[in-house]
């Protein structure tokens, strides 16, 4: 499916099984076209649906049945259109384009995350994983959609600008991963999998992951960095943590700052890659 469609109920293939898209305002009908034992599985009451998804603009429902993978729930009016941050040096903001696609097709990657490790036995283990697995699937399917890679760029400067903006967002921090997608594939090969499960098998062995102790210390480097009221460097602080950040952090400062401001702040920083 190249576009949305936005029929409540729509079916959709998750590898051997389907998953039912339904958009809020018609929850309660398009829920009930799900067989009894995948309904059970769900809240009985609509407004739990609503305090689940927040303010968010889709969210995933995994199911254990032998036909049917989830449900997707979707409200695209919540979606923002910027993202934006403020620190020491500026105000900046990144433009979000087609934002209910990828929006769709992240949340469609929880679930094809969940099939492509279960074909190799494994399973999903952290929430943290649940995540960058969705990015990954997304970064494919733009790929394979829009035969560009701009949509993969603007899906990792959002995840940058995210967690510059509040460290919390740590928990969608993908960008490591990404970044290492970049070096690997082109658009030309990405298209080469057909199929997610493929990609999934012929990435999985060179990904290099970092450990929790390792994200901490990125988070708060993040923190000390970027938090509110700090405009001055911190020469030593997560000092072995610095070039590895800036490599992940400077296509998204060129892109936001311009190459000339976004390379000075870095060296400032002492977050120059010629660290590494």
């Amino acid at each position: 499916m190249t576009a949305l469609d936005k029929t409540s109920g729509l079916w959709t293939d998750i590898g051997p099984k389907q998953a039912l898209v339904c958009e809020l305002h018609q929850l309660e009908t398009c829920i009930s076209k799900l067989p009894l034992s995948a309904r059970n599985q769900l809240p009985s009451e609509l407004k739990i649906f609503n305090q689940l998804l927040g303010q968010r603009g889709a969210m995933v429902l995994p199911l254990r049945h032998a036909g049917i993978a989830g449900v997707v729930i979707t409200d695209f009016k919540n979606l923002p259109t910027q993202q934006t941050i403020n620190w020491g040096v500026g105000h900046f903001s990144l433009p979000l384009k087609q934002q209910s696609q990828l929006t769709y097709w992240h949340e469609l990657g929880h679930l094809y995350a969940i099939d492509a490790l279960g074909r190799q036995g494994q399973t999903i283990t952290s929430p943290y994983q649940h995540e960058w697995l969705a990015d990954l699937y997304l970064h494919w399917r733009i790929a394979r959609e829009t035969q560009s890679l701009e949509l993969a760029w603007q899906q990792y400067h959002r995840r940058n600008l995210a967690v510059m903006a509040d460290s919390e967002f740590m928990s969608h921090w993908s960008v490591p991963v990404l970044a290492q997608v970049f070096e690997l594939y082109s658009v030309e090969q990405l298209n080469q999998f057909t199929h997610f499960e493929q990609f999934w098998g012929d990435i999985s062995p060179k990904l290099r992951l970092h450990d929790r102790d390792t994200l901490d210390e990125f988070s708060s480097l993040i923190q000390r960095t970027f938090g509110a009221g700090t405009v001055q460097p911190l020469p030593g602080y997560m000092y072995w943590r610095k070039p590895a950040l800036g490599r992940y952090l400077e296509p998204t400062l060129v892109k936001v700052m311009g190459q000339s401001a976004a390379l000075q702040w870095l060296s400032s920083q002492q977050m120059n890659t010629d660290n590494l």
